[in-house]
């Protein structure tokens, strides 16, 4: 019974991460894109993501950072690497500041596709194009950047990263037979005429969530989701653990709210696969460990050594759905020195 149950989700884990892939290389020309980069403390982070940028431009394209109230120098770090840049207007009542900085930053702009990218986002050299071309009328093209995880603390929330994608329904074995309808908030683009049509990030669902990437594709319709390292990478949390924690736990019930139940079962049999893996015999941990090696460098870095610590990963990962799991009961969380409904 007990290799039974740990074979069925073992088995389960390859079928759901079955494999990623990139954004289809654009042919030649493509639309003039409006990048908006919302900002909040981004100081650090923004050469990373701008000086590759700048270069991806072509004529008619537009770029604007929006200063989200930041206290850190975000607006001068922009500016000095020559890159438009706007404050945003204080945030109203009902809404999240990230919405609200998007929002901001699609108004200022014309172009027809338009492109939102977080500030720790690294673009890969045709990011833009690709998105440019891939995307189309009635959906958004999102994609998740492979996490480049470089501290320890980082490295432990590997597996929140793997079940987003697997969670996502992009990714399975069935591939594009699934139709998605979430997104992923690093990287979107949306057609202009199918974001205003459903009132963009005014829509009273996307304003006011932590998840606005999730809203946003749910108010649309449909998604078109890619992953993969040749198109973005990013550093979610270099502060370490304690921010990887908190930063997981603002979104992770809201993600798995938007499963649908069968990937969700089949992603919480992987799980417990995992965790039952070393109580099952010898020959379950290494072929659990093999398996998160290779399926975490599909969501980021993993080497050998992190995967044979895989339980800690899946005590970590219980952490992060627990205190999640606490935030919505309670109602409230923070992030960036905000306070705002957890739900």
């Amino acid at each position: 019974m007990g290799w039974g149950l740990y074979a069925a989700g073992w088995s389960l884990g390859w079928l759901l991460l079955w494999s990623t892939r990139p954004l289809a290389t654009p042919p030649g020309g493509r639309r003039p894109v409006a990048v908006v980069v919302p900002a909040r403390d981004e100081a650090d982070a923004l050469a990373s993501l701008l000086r590759p940028l700048v270069a991806q431009l072509r004529p008619g394209d537009e770029l604007v950072v929006v200063d989200d109230h930041s206290a850190d120098g975000t607006a001068a770090a922009a500016m000095s690497l020559g890159v438009r840049t706007i404050p945003a207007p204080p945030l109203p009542t009902g809404w999240v500041g990230k919405p609200h900085a998007c929002a901001t930053g699609a108004a200022a702009t014309s172009a027809p596709v338009l492109v939102f990218l977080d500030a720790d986002v690294r673009p890969g050299p045709r990011l833009l194009d690709g998105l440019a071309t891939d995307v189309g009328p009635g959906a958004v093209t999102s994609v998740q950047p492979w996490h480049e995880a470089v501290t320890p603390g980082e490295r432990l929330v590997l597996l929140a990263n793997v079940v987003a994608l697997m969670g996502c329904g992009a990714f399975t074995v069935l591939g594009t037979r699934i139709r998605p309808d979430v997104a992923f908030g690093p990287v979107l683009a949306v057609e202009r005429t199918t974001y205003d049509a459903v009132g963009g990030h005014g829509h009273r669902a996307v304003r006011a969530s932590l998840t606005e990437d999730i809203e946003l594709a749910r108010a649309v319709g449909a998604s078109r989701l890619f992953s993969s390292p040749v198109d973005a990478s990013f550093r979610m949390y270099p502060d370490g653990l304690g921010q990887a924690v908190a930063g997981w736990s603002r979104t992770m019930v809201a993600g798995l709210a938007a499963t649908r139940w069968w990937l969700a079962l089949g992603v919480v049999a992987w799980v417990w696969s995992l965790a039952g893996g070393p109580f099952t015999g010898w020959v379950a941990y290494p072929l659990s460990a093999v398996q998160v090696w290779v399926l975490g460098r599909r969501a980021g870095r993993v080497g050998p050594v992190l995967a044979a610590l895989y339980p800690v990963l899946v005590v970590t990962l219980a952490v992060v759905v627990g205190r999640a799991a606490w935030l919505h009961a309670r109602g409230t969380t923070s992030w960036k020195g905000r306070d705002v409904a957890a739900s």
